[in-house]
């Protein structure tokens, strides 16, 4: 439980805003002599703001040395050097720049061909990054009208996804001799892939798609003559389970962002650079949501930022925790 003693405070402040939702936030004495949040990461502090006046120009408590209450903006540990962020709450003090960055959910992910990421890697511009994914297909060769396949039959192998090496045989149940005959007897019973005819011919595609899919037909019963198979294709082995690895490779081919891979399957993207000046700019893609992302922005830590005291508690994120104030420290 957060506590609190020995507060040293400035007396006579008022607000220069709203500040209800302000109570046990890093604050600062403006131009005109009045307390506002601190709006900037890093920046200089004067204390931490301990009631709740919900108008300009009411009292504050304004506390600026002392054991006082804090409210964390992110994960922080007992003895820590703390910071401002951007909305007055406390994180670690960083004492060299950081790059921005940010963590996925942990993977793998189940994307769809074409899902993209776009990002403004450090404000040069909008870069794309695509997870392309192609199923495997074979086609027949086989010479239409062909003998009636009916009661006869045929066998489809698979390789990936669901279906994985499951041999599977189809066994015509009604005169069959055309092409389009053979592609609907095949739909009517096949798992993991669909039949249509393409230059009049039976052409099958795997429903997993990516590097990893492959498909074989034997003629069974029947004597449908197939061709060579080709394996799918695309930037990712199968799209249904993308791993982290294989998000590293496509991103920073794709954008001029790092990606790091992490042991539980997720991932850490960051700017090549560091410093306020360090963004990654989430903007949009349908791949962002299906990694545990959001259309967002991150920015890096000022290597000029001020401390103004030290953790007494470890916290998390919006945890009330207790702090010692001091003097401001740079570069923590």
């Amino acid at each position: 439980m957060a506590y609190e003693g020995g507060l040293q405070t400035i007396p006579g402040l008022v607000a220069g805003a709203d500040l209800s939702a302000a109570q046990f936030l890093f604050g600062k004495i403006n131009t005109s002599g009045k307390v506002v949040k601190a709006t900037a990461e890093g920046e200089y502090v004067d204390g931490v703001i301990q009631n709740a006046p919900a108008a300009a120009d009411r009292a504050v408590t304004f506390a600026n040395g002392g054991v006082t209450k804090i409210t964390c903006g992110a994960g922080v540990t007992m003895g820590d050097r703390l910071m401002t962020d951007a909305n007055g709450k406390a994180k670690t003090a960083a004492a060299a720049p950081t790059a921005a960055s940010k963590t996925s959910s942990a993977g793998p992910f189940n994307l769809s061909p074409a899902d993209t990421m776009v990002i403004d890697v450090d404000n040069v511009g909008n870069a794309t990054a695509t997870f392309d994914a192609a199923g495997a297909t074979i086609t027949d060769t086989t010479t239409y009208a062909c003998a009636d396949q009916d009661t006869l039959t045929m066998t489809i192998t698979i390789t990936g996804g669901q279906y994985d090496g499951e041999v599977q045989t189809i066994t015509f149940a009604r005169a069959t001799t055309t092409a389009l005959l053979v592609a609907q007897g095949i739909n009517d019973q096949a798992l993991g892939c669909k039949a249509e005819v393409v230059g009049g011919q039976v052409k099958l595609t795997t429903d997993n798609k990516g590097t990893g899919a492959a498909i074989a037909c034997g003629a069974g019963t029947g004597g449908l003559t197939w061709d060579t198979p080709v394996a799918g294709t695309g930037d990712v082995v199968d799209i249904d389970a993308v791993t982290a690895a294989e998000v590293k490779t496509v991103v920073e081919a794709d954008t001029t962002a790092n990606v790091a891979v992490n042991a539980d399957g997720s991932f850490t993207m960051t700017s090549p650079t560091t410093g306020l000046t360090s963004e990654l700019d989430f903007k949009s893609g349908n791949a962002l949501a299906k990694t545990g992302l959001s259309v967002e922005v991150k920015v890096g830590s000022n290597p000029g930022t001020y401390s103004r005291g030290r953790a007494l508690q470890s916290g998390t994120a919006n945890e009330i925790i207790s702090m010692v104030l001091d003097g401001p420290t740079l570069n923590g």
